[in-house]
């Protein structure tokens, strides 16, 4: 009944249009509810930390507290050949989707890719693990990019262009 009746009064302040002040209450270190997953800070069970990244310069930025984590480097996209294919998170690749590689970032995460030469951006979900090799490495490629979104940010006919991407939402994925 008190959880209903809490439920109503948020639903009533939502429809009201008015943010209205959330009041908590301190909990003792010795109270069984103090162990309760509930009680803990929301940044501890929302995401994990981001992947260290040796090879990308890290960029985090305050200026944009919806960006969780920054990186730059170079993006590529998948060949042809891959169309139709498993990815490392299982779901099939489709050069039409709006999909990425990403070699430490879990699968499920979203991130914008701003290409830097023409200031486009898109955003994409990452699906499958990648990209690799000692070229790609050396290269500091950070990211592969479906067709789709490779031509959405105009760098298909050059095959690579230098890119920020910026994480908006952790997926869940290993």
């Amino acid at each position: 009944l008190a959880l209903f009746a809490l439920s109503l009064l948020a639903l009533t302040a939502c429809a009201s249009g008015g943010a209205r002040p959330v009041e908590t209450v301190p909990v003792s270190a010795e109270s069984p509810a103090a162990a309760s997953p509930a009680n803990r800070p929301a940044v501890e069970l929302d995401r994990p930390d981001p992947p260290d990244h040796t090879a990308a310069m890290d960029l985090a930025t305050e200026s944009n507290p919806l960006v969780l984590h920054e990186v730059e480097g170079e993006a590529t996209f998948y060949a042809d050949y891959f169309d139709g294919r498993r990815t490392a998170s299982g779901t099939i690749f489709r050069q039409n989707q709006m999909t990425a590689a990403h070699r430490e970032f879990p699968f499920g995460t979203v991130v914008r890719v701003t290409n830097l030469r023409n200031d486009r951006s898109v955003t994409v979900r990452i699906t499958d693990r990648g990209p690799f090799g000692e070229r790609a490495k050396a290269r500091n490629r950070i990211i592969d990019l479906s067709r789709r979104a490779a031509d959405a940010l105009g760098f298909i006919r050059a095959g690579w262009t230098p890119v920020r991407v910026e994480v908006l939402e952790w997926g869940e994925g290993r």
